[in-house]
């Protein structure tokens, strides 16, 4: 059986001039990489541009990668880095009520209670302050350790760790409710 190549591997082939190398990173992170932009922004319409914003990054900044940190590391650190930057922009102004998709009629119950369960911990999640979340879903979604998170966020170890106890504190207030409504211990 064939070994994958490593990210690192694909990124220094690509800078001999393998160009479709680059393109194998950028399949290899679509769907994590996206998910973990929506689930920051709170904003799925973002998450395109936003993974493009990225890798563009990424294309110019390739020969920076020190090697210092695992590939994914360095990614994370450019997409926080990119949500950043387009939050401190103005936000677009908002569209009417009539350009909004209708709802979806909920399915059989488990599944219209599975997807509440979901919502309610999407919003307890978007309510975290940024820096938090930003820590939160680095380490419980895209399972980045606590040295590689405070790497790609430029922030100490122990406030990294800090950072994720108290999410995880407001987590636990916000949440308790919905394991009370469902029974779950």
């Amino acid at each position: 059986m064939a070994q994958v190549p490593s990210d690192e591997w694909l990124l220094a082939a690509f800078l001999r001039g393998e160009e479709a190398m680059f393109a194998e990173l950028v399949h290899r992170y679509e769907q994590p990489l996206h998910a973990y932009l929506c689930r920051l922004t709170g904003q799925p319409a973002e998450a395109p541009d936003l993974f493009q914003e990225t890798f563009v990054r990424v294309f110019q900044h390739a020969a920076s990668f020190q090697g210092r940190s695992r590939f994914k590391t360095w990614l994370y650190a450019i997409a926080t880095n990119v949500c950043r930057s387009r939050l401190r922009r103005p936000a677009p102004p908002e569209a009417a009520a009539d350009d909004e998709p209708p709802d979806r009629a909920p399915g059989p119950n488990g599944a219209a209670a599975s997807h509440e369960v979901g919502q309610r911990i999407a919003q307890a999640v978007s309510g975290l302050p940024v820096e938090q979340r930003e820590v939160f879903l680095l380490k419980a979604y895209d399972a980045l350790s606590y040295p590689e998170i405070a790497r790609a966020l430029g922030r100490p170890l122990g406030t990294v760790k800090s950072q994720m106890r108290l999410a995880l504190v407001k987590l636990r207030a916000d949440l308790s409710g919905i394991a009370r409504d469902y029974g779950i211990s």
